[in-house]
């Protein structure tokens, strides 16, 4: 039997599975406390998948994702705690995607801007 985490049966699973991936980043960044900075509010992880997001907000909206084992309800849980706040983002303002995919040049010249890197 395949490891769960290893078989994706939907996108919003995928989406859900690298949103924990993405939250995991914002959890190291607590340690900017050492460093006597404590965040005032909630820490934004963009996310453009509503359904996702809705999973992570909602632990019953979905019961097609019982199945996931445990320690993917960790974002669940952060969410729930305040400590991270789930946004959504529509799809062409998403910047990592000149990073992750072929994309057309008038969006990679929007990526580039978007994280000031000069031609």
């Amino acid at each position: 039997m395949e490891d769960s985490k290893d078989l994706v049966l939907s996108t919003t699973e995928a989406e859900y599975m690298v949103a924990i991936e993405g939250g995991k980043e914002i959890a190291w960044m607590s340690i900017l406390s050492e460093f006597e900075y404590d965040a005032q509010q909630a820490s934004t992880l963009k996310m453009d998948n509503q359904s996702a997001i809705s999973v992570s907000k909602n632990p019953e909206h979905h019961g097609r994702m019982k199945h996931l084992d445990l320690h993917f309800y960790w974002l669940r849980d952060k969410v729930a705690n305040g400590i991270i706040c789930p946004d959504l983002i529509p799809t062409s303002e998403m910047i990592a995607d000149c990073l992750t995919k072929s994309v057309p040049a008038p969006k990679v010249r929007f990526c580039r801007k978007q994280m000031s890197i000069l031609a």
